[in-house]
């Protein structure tokens, strides 16, 4: 059997790596900060440079388009549904996410809310 990678398995391709490195960097930045749990430290500080300067959750926009783009690398309609799935519990954790950077930062991250936008640099 003969596998051929077309458009659609190279624009997967192309996103899973773009997503990686939203990732990376998004991870890179944070830093000591950096938790796959959702908390803060005692002496936490707000980070608002580098990939945060444009992007609230670089990370999370990493996880959506490098989920999107494994499906397509593999030509799986099932698998690139099933990730678009994954896009409403990712904007639930961030809601919650949120919800606890408000408790910590208070004015400072509501400011920062409107200073960036949430996923989607200039759009969302």
């Amino acid at each position: 059997m003969i596998y051929r990678f077309g458009i659609v398995n190279v624009v997967g391709l192309v996103l899973f790596l773009i997503g990686i490195v939203i990732r990376s960097a998004g991870k890179r930045t944070l830093g000591k900060y950096y938790s796959s749990r959702l908390r803060t430290l005692p002496n936490h500080r707000l980070i608002k440079h580098g990939i945060y300067k444009h992007v609230r959750h670089p990370f999370y926009l990493g996880v959506i388009i490098h989920s999107i783009g494994i499906p397509m690398v593999f030509s799986s309609l099932y698998g690139f549904l099933l990730m678009l799935g994954l896009i409403p519990l990712i904007l639930y954790r961030i809601k919650i996410e949120e919800k606890m950077l408000i408790e910590k930062f208070g004015d400072e991250y509501r400011e920062y809310v409107k200073e960036t936008k949430k996923l989607i640099p200039l759009v969302y």
